[in-house]
């Protein structure tokens, strides 16, 4: 496509036909129904077994080798996710609450953020009171390493 000023970058957005978007795409043919019924034995199916066989052997594992691995418990977060609530707090504005019981030491959610230096941190605190952010969510992982979960992040930085 030939651009009025010579650069895509300062033509802004194009809308496309749907003529010239059906030279691009390869046409989808449209999924016949089944007549014998849902499939039990297709895909879905060895996806079941898969990760029913990985949770019997993380169970193995952990019961046997590693009781108390916090890589075991990360892996496990990734295959169960706890049931969790957001809503107001007494504690803080907002919350995140356990809808099931979860015992100590067991993986909840995982901290999702940006990884930033704490030189960048005490940045960003001033420029989030400046802008009026009542919360900012910074969580200190060691001496110069903080995740910031103001701007991007999930449920996790409600945890109180």
């Amino acid at each position: 496509r030939q651009h009025r000023t010579g650069s895509a970058r300062s033509e802004g957005y194009y809308p496309i036909s749907k003529r010239e978007k059906a030279r691009y795409l390869r046409p989808c043919p449209a999924p016949r129904p089944d007549p014998d019924g849902p499939d039990t034995q297709g895909p879905n199916r060895v996806l079941s077994e898969r990760r029913s066989e990985q949770r019997r052997l993380l169970s193995a594992i952990g019961s046997a080798a590693l009781p108390d691995s916090d890589l075991l418990k990360l892996n496990q977060l990734k295959f169960r996710k706890k049931r969790l609530r957001f809503g107001r707090s007494r504690i803080h504005e907002w919350g995140l609450f356990a809808m099931e019981p979860i015992a100590a030491d067991e993986m909840v959610i995982e901290y999702v953020g940006q990884n930033i230096r704490q030189v960048v941190a005490d940045m960003r605190e001033k420029r989030y009171a400046q802008q009026g952010i009542g919360s900012s969510y910074l969580f200190r992982v060691d001496h110069d390493t903080i995740i910031d979960a103001t701007k991007c992040g999930n449920l996790a930085r409600f945890i109180n």
